[in-house]
C-alpha cells in the first residue's frame, strides 16, 4: 500500500469484522470508485464485489448483502461478455 501512495495504512490482525466502504460505488467518477456495476472507473475490467463498495452499512451483518452483489456483478460481467463487451 506504501509503495502505491497509500497513507494512514493499517493491518488487521483479526478476522472479526466487514470492512465497508473503501471503494465507494457510486455514479461519479469523481467520488466513487466504481460504478453501479461494480466496475472501476478508472482500470478496464477492474470489478470490485465486496463489502468495500457500500458507502455505508445500515445494519450489522452485511454478508448476505455482499453475496447478492458479488452475485449481480456476476451477471453483469456475463451478459458484457456475451455481447462482446469485455
Amino acid at each position: 500500500m506504501h509503495a502505491a501512495g497509500g497513507r494512514d495504512v493499517w493491518r488487521q490482525t483479526d478476522d472479526t469484522c466487514h470492512l465497508n466502504g473503501t471503494a465507494r460505488m457510486g455514479d461519479d467518477p469523481a467520488t466513487s470508485v466504481v460504478n453501479a456495476d461494480c466496475q472501476s472507473w478508472d482500470i478496464d475490467n477492474l470489478w470490485i464485489c465486496d463489502g468495500s463498495v457500500f458507502p455505508t452499512v445500515g445494519s450489522v451483518n452485511p454478508s448476505l448483502t455482499i453475496q447478492a452483489i458479488a452475485m449481480r456483478t456476476a451477471d453483469r460481467i456475463e451478459a458484457l461478455a456475451a455481447r462482446g463487451k469485455l
